[in-house]
């Protein structure tokens, strides 16, 4: 099931989209039309009018829940964005911070914010299972650019400053990532798409007490239509590392490349 999503989410959006919606309509809609030819059309006036309460009530809430499951989706997948500008904000001070130190320690520094930043983009924009703790390799990157932070040694009230300031960035960016972390594979619990699905074959059971019209099918295969179109935009927005709501990853790229291009500084003998 894991892999069929994926590859749905791999499709141009509006093939994805339209896929869909063409399942849910005949998931909907098809089985419709064939049971309600084998059923009798005279059922009692009565019953008709319970079922469609019943499904009115029951549609009701199905619909609340997609509306609140894709608000959920929505604000997650923003909260991730915003962190990711802020991870990346910090890289840039961090790196502004170190050009303004100078000398060969801050050349090496400077590899290491590079280290640290390449292996977030190979190792951590990525689909992995379970709760992710990230990657052990960015970590080591963390731990080696922070402890060698920290050995600086400020001979200037500038250096003092600036040392002050990078110990606080790099705090700030290990706080960026953990949220970035936890958003990034945070995703829609299996229990919605249960409740989903099966409020959807609900409402299709209850349309088998109207007659097989035209006007009847059409009404259906809409609604069919609409809730596909609904759940994979949640499946889109839950899934940031695949799809039509890919997070960009060209700012991390972007200052990698401003890292690595920065003038080195060479000690003298």
């Amino acid at each position: 099931m894991a892999d069929l999503l994926a590859g749905l989410l791999q499709l141009p959006v509006w093939l994805g989209a339209a896929l869909a919606m063409v399942v849910a309509i005949a998931v909907s809609a098809v089985p419709f039309v064939i049971v309600r030819r084998r059923l009798s059309d005279d059922l009692p006036e009565k019953a008709r009018d319970v079922a469609e309460t019943v499904a009115v009530r029951i549609g009701a809430i199905h619909g609340l829940i997609l509306a609140l499951v894709f608000a959920e989706a929505q604000s997650t997948h923003t909260d991730l964005q915003q962190e990711v500008s802020k991870e990346v904000s910090a890289i840039e001070h961090i790196a502004l911070q170190l050009d303004q130190w100078g000398g060969p320690e801050a050349d090496r520094l400077r590899g290491q914010l590079a280290a640290y930043v390449r292996a977030v983009l190979q190792e951590e924009w990525q689909e992995v299972t379970g709760r992710n703790q990230g990657s052990r390799n960015v970590g080591q990157a963390y731990y080696a650019l922070d402890k060698g932070i920290l050995d600086l040694k400020g001979d200037t009230p500038q250096q003092q400053s600036l040392r002050g300031r990078l110990i606080m960035n790099m705090d700030g960016l290990q706080d960026h990532r953990k949220e970035r972390l936890a958003l990034f594979h945070q995703g829609v619990p299996a229990l919605f798409w249960w409740m989903a699905i099966a409020g959807f074959l609900i409402i299709v059971a209850f349309f088998l007490v109207f007659p097989a019209s035209v006007l009847h099918t059409a009404i259906f295969s809409v609604y069919g239509a609409y809730t596909g179109l609904a759940l994979y935009s949640i499946l889109a927005l839950s899934h940031p590392y695949a799809g039509p709501t890919t997070i960009d990853t060209t700012p991390y790229q972007a200052v990698l490349d401003d890292i690595e291009k920065a003038p080195r500084v060479t000690s003298t003998p």
